[in-house]
């Protein structure tokens, strides 16, 4: 059974950042401010001294025009480092599920489908352009850097076209013997046809001839249609976490 600590390492290297700089068992990771998880401490060890690496940290940040962020899952380092940033004034942001299945069991539970998928090691550049417009939040700098860390580590890119308009895209990271599910994606005009299953199914099936067995993905907590999905297609939640940023 994978660890929670064992799912930050996971995550981290399916959605790696620009830059990351080590400070005593904490990974601070920077990305000109394009996504939270690229631009959050991943506090995977207990500093030396908390007050001096906390003052690292925002100092970093903030020279650098990023709010200082942690994302904190239940091997967060210190334990007790959540309460810490909580009277440091961090707030709570996106409590988050991460869930885990063997990709056997979820494509056994997905529906056949007969639209077709086209799969790609890279994303080309209608594929960049329709998840920007869809999940993406700045302009063209933003993302350029958003790119980069696609680009950073194998993936699996999924397209389903409706003449010459992208109807669906998705993204599988892949990690060892270990993929992730992310930037699902449908426009609005084609939702409620089963595409996203149809991009999951597609990516699934193609990892496995890549020798991958396990997915994993991240979904807010509060999001119970999503969850229910989810749960109907054989996945569990193994960890959690959310974010603190400083107010």
């Amino acid at each position: 059974m994978i660890t929670a600590a064992g799912i930050d390492h996971l995550m981290n290297r399916g959605w790696p950042a620009a830059h990351s700089t080590e400070l005593d068992g904490w990974l601070v990771r920077r990305a000109a401010g394009v996504t939270l998880r690229a631009n959050s401490v991943l506090p995977a060890g207990a500093p030396y001294d908390l007050g001096k690496a906390l003052d690292y940290v925002e100092t970093l940040y903030q020279a650098h025009g990023i709010t200082p962020s942690f994302q904190i899952s239940p091997a967060a380092q210190p334990t007790d480092l959540d309460d810490h940033l909580a009277t440091r004034g961090y707030q709570l942001k996106n409590p988050t599920l991460v869930q885990c299945a063997e990709i056997a069991d979820v494509l056994a539970a997905l529906p056949s489908s007969a639209v077709e998928v086209n799969i790609s090691s890279v994303a080309d550049d209608a594929w960049m352009q329709f998840w920007w417009q869809n999940d993406g939040r700045g302009g063209p700098a933003e993302q350029a850097v958003a790119r980069q860390i696609l680009d950073r580590g194998p993936a699996l890119y999924a397209t389903i076209r409706s003449g010459d308009q992208i109807a669906a895209i998705g993204r599988l990271a892949l990690v060892d013997d270990w993929s992730g599910l992310y930037c699902i994606a449908t426009d609005p005009a084609f939702r409620r046809q089963g595409l996203a299953q149809a991009v999951i199914r597609a990516l699934l099936q193609k990892a496995t001839t890549q020798g991958v067995r396990h997915v994993y993905l991240s979904v807010l907590a509060n999001n119970t249609p999503a969850l229910t999905l989810y749960t109907r297609l054989g996945f569990t939640t193994l960890s959690r976490y959310h974010y603190r940023t400083l107010a």
